[in-house]
């Protein structure tokens, strides 16, 4: 597509042997209001107007042009036949019919929907529009990279889900699903191919809604248009304002594949005879292997390992080997039983299978062969070697020292507390002393605290009394009266009495903020240091209360009127005045941009050219659906 500012079209004429007249225009497209309801056409809405076919003037209004011999190329660009009788381009509608009529075929005719009986659910309208009921693709063949939209082949790699279907009579192709739908026909002309069809449709938010230049409608609002002024080649899409060319995929698509829009678009081939089982899926698969089967190279494979063993040890014929039967294991590319008599007999020795048999119980394996230890069980070997690497384990209450069991010597009376236990430790204090320099020291801590905030002799202080902290090397009790008559003094301990509740400290003092209840200071000076709070959602600035004012347009960045700036919902990071657009899933399609997640269909402005998907830049004609440069001839 391209996106241009608009311009009016020029028209250059040359004759030789035959006369070829293109329309020279340019095109900037207005994405219409976000909408789930379908175009009238049944396809992609691309509101154009402008020249009308070769060789006729064409207007804006659509209406007759000056003489034409020849229609523009994919209905042209705008106005209707010209009075040459020539077919001229796609009728267009003016901007509002008449009261009692609507856009049907792109001309004014009287609303179908007023002779209807109305079944419309609570909060939908009756609707009038234009389907498609003829397949205009079928037999078409577009070459690579081009797309067959309306009968056309266009360039770009669009998803037209109705292309090859027929439907029954009285259905029509529903191009969003591609599936067949009943008709509720309507009294309304439509042209060859097409049917009037009846439908329930909300309210559009967008109705009546003028945007910017650079901004389109969402949801009854304008927002940025991210893709305003961005000029895409043909085939491409532009999505968040950055050109995707709608033919590329990061990955391989498969020989099945097709890379529609931006993403691979594949449907298996793997018959379910299982006749393509572990081979190429056409989508950079493989088709799945049959229960049993593994995947090798040029196929699946069935294992050949019968469930007796008899071919434990071989090839499976599928690159592995076959397992062993139980008790068995693979040595030397054969099964081998292991040789390891139960009684333990050859314990320590060759498995015969590569392996060493388990000792018997009680014994361990030490030095290549089996070992019971020496360590008998009333303890007269405790400490020393059991004889199988490892130190026989000393009687209960004994401690391995100096290579033999040992019993630590402390008197249950503490008589030995801070002393060696003659075992290579020392023996605890009794309760109520603590190890000190060597030696047990009992604190020097009087019961009536009269030692209080001194040392206890044993390296700490005696603890004040409940209530008071240690100040200077002795116990300190705070003045600090609970009635807070001496907030914000110094409570004569080195710190300073709390305030009363509803107050704070402020600069040497306790200070009670004023600020009623009724918010009538909001945003004001409290007179402590701060302001007073403001209701929810504004904030204080200059004195007062204030409201941030951010749009909702995507755009960021901008004053919030509060002293702020506008930062992107959902904490976004702001870039070059615009919040990151969310990307569309799925991609958009012919005729389309993707606008912060929302597919928006292109609209082009008055009196430009039509062309595939999107409009033509200044200098371009379109011809046979693609925009080319300026032709002279003769």
């Amino acid at each position: 597509m391209r996106i241009a500012r608009s311009l009016r079209s020029s028209l250059i004429v040359s004759s030789g042997m035959s006369f070829l007249a293109l329309w020279i225009a340019s095109c900037d497209f207005h994405p219409a209001a976000f909408s789930t309801s379908t175009p009238e056409d049944g396809g992609t809405a691309l509101k154009l107007t402008g020249g009308g076919g070769a060789g006729g003037s064409g207007s804006a209004n659509g209406k007759p042009g000056s003489g034409s011999h020849d229609g523009g190329a994919l209905g042209g660009a705008g106005g209707v036949a010209g009075a040459g009788g020539g077919t001229g381009g796609t009728p267009i509608c003016p901007a509002q019919c008449p009261s009692g009529q609507v856009c049907l075929g792109g001309t004014c005719q009287p609303d179908p929907c007023l002779a209807a009986a109305s079944s419309c659910a609570a909060g939908t309208t009756c609707r009038a529009t234009c389907v498609t009921v003829t397949d205009l693709c079928a037999g078409k063949s577009c070459p690579d990279g081009q797309t067959c939209v309306s009968g056309a082949c266009l360039a770009g790699c669009f998803l037209e889900p109705c292309n090859g279907v027929a439907c029954p009579s009285g259905q029509y192709c529903n191009p969003g699903s591609g599936a067949c739908v009943m008709l509720d026909a309507c009294d309304g002309a439509c042209g060859p191919g097409k049917a009037c069809n009846l439908t329930c449709a909300s309210p559009n938010p967008c109705a009546g809604v003028h945007c910017a230049a650079n901004q389109l409608c969402s949801g009854g609002s304008c927002v940025a248009n991210l893709c305003a002024g961005v000029k895409c080649a043909a085939g491409s899409i532009c999505s968040n304002g950055i050109c995707t060319d709608s033919c590329s995929c990061s990955k391989s698509c498969g020989s099945a594949g097709h890379c529609i829009q931006g993403s691979c678009v594949c449907t298996p081939v793997c018959p379910s005879d299982g006749s393509r089982a572990g081979l190429d899926d056409g989508c950079a698969g493989l088709c799945p292997c049959p229960t049993g089967s593994t995947q090798v190279t040029n196929g699946c494979c069935m294992p050949n390992c019968p469930a007796d063993g008899s071919r434990g040890g071989l090839s499976d014929g599928c690159g592995k080997t076959c397992a062993c039967a139980k008790g068995s294991a693979l040595y030397n590319g054969a099964c081998c039983t292991p040789n390891c008599p139960a009684n333990g007999s050859n314990g320590g020795k060759s498995n015969g299978c590569g392996g060493t048999c388990s000792c018997a119980t009680g014994s361990t394996l030490y030095m290549g062969a089996c070992c019971t230890a020496n360590c008998p069980s009333d303890g007269s070997r405790g400490g020393m070697s059991d004889g199988c690497g490892k130190t026989c384990a000393c009687p209960s209450g004994n401690v391995v020292y100096g290579g033999s069991c040992c019993k630590p010597i402390c008197p249950s009376d503490g008589s030995n507390g801070g002393k060696s236990d003659s075992c290579g430790g020392t023996c605890a204090c009794v309760t109520g002393s603590a190890l000190y320099m060597g030696a047990c020291c009992k604190p020097a801590c009087p019961s009536d605290e009269s030692n209080a905030g001194k040392p206890d002799g044993c390296g700490k202080t005696c603890a004040c009394p409940s209530g008071d902290v240690l100040y200077g090397g002795s116990c300190c009790a705070p003045n600090c009266p609970a009635n807070g008559s001496r907030g914000g003094l110094s409570d004569g301990c080195g710190k300073t009495c709390a305030c009363a509740k509803g107050s704070a400290l402020y600069l040497g003092a306790c200070c009670a903020p004023n600020c009623p209840s009724d918010g009538s200071r909001g945003g004001m000076d409290d007179g402590c240091g701060k302001s007073c709070a403001c209701p929810g959602g504004e904030v204080a600035y200059d004195s007062a209360c204030c409201t941030p004012s951010c749009p909702n347009n995507g755009t960021c960045g901008a004053a919030d009127g509060c002293g702020g700036t506008c930062g992107c919902a959902g904490g976004g990071k702001c870039t070059n005045g615009l919040c990151p657009g969310k990307t569309c899933t799925p991609a958009c399609g012919c005729g389309q941009i993707c606008n912060n997640g929302q597919c928006a269909a292109i609209v082009c402005d008055p009196d430009v050219v039509q062309c595939g998907c999107g409009c033509c830049n200044a200098g371009e004609s379109c011809i046979a659906g693609q925009c080319t440069g300026n032709i002279s001839l003769g």
